[in-house]
Parts: structure tokens; sequence; C-alpha cells
């Protein structure tokens, strides 16, 4: 029996003086709120609503919103784009009749009641059509680090991924919020020649498999690996069921076959081209750029390495009661499954949440956690 059962059919009981008494049904009901340029607009949209679609993405991609409403009778004004909607969406227990007492947040589970804020987006793309007449309301969440966009010529020689993230931000009036391991990797040298900052720090990043973003002011710069907010707080894992879910799909993919990745670097003392290996050079990926040393290539051919072992395995699930709370860097543990599916320790890297008349579902889309074999076994050999 899934949470959202235990919820209707075991949870809701109570008399009015404490004492437990005949069982009471309840049912969960999707509940949204939406905001344009301040104003909440969720009581006009009720009626007409169609659907709703929320599309969470990891690092690199901005998050997204769909919202198709009726106009049926041609009553509703159309927005203008470049306006800023806001949106919560989330589940309310409906009260039956006679005594009643609200479950604890232990008797739910875990599973979350009220509305989950969902972010803030600016409105890109205003379709109408018909028939049935419909306007369709599209909008991407600000990526403030894309705002970083002035080209720069400078170079960064023997310093540390912390100095160079913290000198950025500064330069850019941001807080900065690292990872402590990540701040004191040494870099040997780097080179920002006609690039912006938001580029170059995307590129750094994907050098040490780091996420980076800018959330209320603060630059970002974490470990891919690490279960966390945008905004650094550390999250917990939530427990999905095999009974929670509608369909499912896992599967694994020996793309290309790679057994590691190689990386050049300039070999000053031998005067050569040398490389390393991240794994086993046998049928290794080979990274494009050559480093200036041997430690920033292996951190590099070492961050390839980790993402090629997560995209290995994938797992996709369908949850037939949405969950708002989850959120891509959020781990997730499961069960029900096959036991290979169920003893891996999975993060959520996308998720679409999608509520219409119908319900509200939420699409998970999952990748390993953890990567094994990649802090030992690397191979050095000169070219």
């Amino acid at each position: 029996m899934s949470d959202i059962d235990d919820i209707r059919y075991r949870q809701p009981y109570a008399t009015s003086t404490g004492g437990q008494g005949q069982r009471l049904f309840l049912q969960l009901t999707p509940i949204w709120r939406v905001t344009v340029k301040g104003q909440d607009v969720s009581a006009r949209f009720a009626p007409r609503l169609v659907s709703l679609t929320i599309t969470d993405n990891r690092d690199g991609e901005a998050d997204e919103v769909e919202i198709v409403i009726s106009d049926h009778d041609g009553a509703v004004e159309l927005p203008d784009t470049g306006d800023t909607m806001t949106v919560a969406i989330g589940w309310q227990l409906s009260r039956g009749t006679g005594p009643y007492r609200a479950p604890t947040q232990e008797e739910m589970g875990g599973f979350p009641l009220g509305l989950v804020d969902k972010g803030s987006y600016t409105i890109q793309a205003v379709e109408y059509s018909g028939a049935p007449d419909t306007i369709t309301l599209r909008g991407r969440a600000a990526n403030l680090l894309d705002e970083l966009r002035d080209l720069k010529d400078r170079s960064w020689h023997k310093t540390t991924v912390g100095t160079i993230v913290r000198s950025i931000a500064a330069q850019n009036k941001l807080k900065v919020s690292i990872d402590k391991e990540i701040a004191a990797r040494k870099i040997g040298h780097a080179d920002q020649a006609q690039e912006s900052d938001a580029s170059f720090l995307r590129r750094l990043g994907r050098q040490m498999d780091c996420l980076c973003n800018i959330k209320n002011g603060t630059l970002l710069f974490s470990q891919a690996r690490k279960a966390r907010t945008p905004s650094g707080k550390e999250l917990p894992p939530v427990t999905i069921t095999r009974s929670a879910g509608d369909q499912h799909r896992w599967a694994r993919s020996d793309r290309d076959s790679y057994s590691g990745v190689k990386a050049f670097y300039n070999n000053i003392k031998r005067g050569t081209r040398s490389s390393v290996v991240a794994g086993i050079s046998g049928r290794a990926k080979t990274l494009r750029q050559t480093f200036a040393n041997e430690a920033d290539a292996l951190a590099a051919a070492r961050a390839e390495w980790l993402r090629i072992q997560r995209g290995i395995y994938s797992f996709d699930i369908t949850l037939a009661y949405g969950r708002a709370d989850v959120m891509p860097q959020r781990p997730v543990i499961v069960s029900g499954w096959k036991k290979q599916i169920d003893e891996t320790v999975w993060m959520v890297t996308a998720v679409r949440h999608s509520l219409s008349s119908s319900g509200y579902i939420s699409q998970l889309t999952l990748e390993t956690q953890q990567s094994e074999g990649v802090d030992g076994g690397d191979e050095v050999m000169s070219t």
C-alpha cells in the first residue's frame, strides 16, 4: 500500500475529544497558485485550467513552465511576454463530515501537503489557438549566470578553484558558496580567452564535475554528486515504493563501451605531450583539450569518467500522486523493484510535474548518485 493509500484509508480518524473513532474518508485534491506581475490570478484561471506543467532541470538548463487555459468564451486577455509569473503546486486534504483530526507529518510518511513554491518565471511565449480556443503561456526561469556575458581575456596560474570562483564572484558583486574540497583543488593554469565569466565557470565546473549557478545573489559551485539545494542546503533522501508509481523504465546503456577517459597535458620536464587516464586505457574516451599539467588533466579526466559512469544506468518513474518536494539533486531510495535497482542509490536529474483535471503526476528522471572505481588505478603515460 502506498503512502497515499495510507492517508486515504488508514489515517483519517478521531473523535472530537481526541480519542480514536470511526474512520473518515479524506480526498486528496491537487492545488495550485499562479501570480502574474504580482497579482494572484488563480481564482480566474481555476475554472479554465486545462493543464499546468513544470519542468525542473539540473544545471545548464533553465526550468520551464507551461500553462494552458480555456478561452471558450473569448473573455481572457492575452498577457504580454516579459511579464513575471510565479507558480506553486501541491496537495490538500478535503475534510469529510463528522469528527476530524488532521494526520501528523509522521503519519503522512513524509508526503507533503500544502503549496510548494516552484519559483519565478519570465513569460517568453504566448500562443492562442483553436478550436476549441485555448491560450498557452510558456515561461522560463531566469538563469542569472547567463547575465555574466561580457567577454574577457585573462589567465589563472598556480592557484586554486576557490580563488578563481571567489575572484569572479567579487567582480560581479556576488556572494560565494563553494564546497571546501572543491575550493582547495589546485589549478596549474587556466585561460579565459574572449570568453564570458558564465562560459568560463561552466567549463571549469565541467572539469571538476561541479554544478554552477547563481541563486539569491550567491554564486554556487558544488559537486554534482552532492545532494544539495540551489542554496547549498543538504537534501534528505526521499523513499519511493513501487506502489506509488504508475510507470517505470530502467535501462543500462554501455554507451560506446568506454573503459576510461584520457586527457593530455604539456609535460614541461620531458618536453613532450603526456597523457593520463582515469579508469583503464583500453577503450578510453579522449578529451580534446590539452591541459597545463598532469594534475589538471587528471582532474578533468576523472570528472568526465564520473559523468560517464553515472549515465550508464537510468531509471524513470512516473508517480501516480505528484511530489512537489522532489527536485533535481535530491537522492532517492526505491523499493519494490528488482534487487539491483533497489540496492542502487539514485539521484534526481530532472522532474516534470503535470497537473490537469485528471490529477497531478510527477515524472522523475534518475541517475546513479555514486560511481565506483574513479579514485584509484589511474594511468600516467608519455606519448
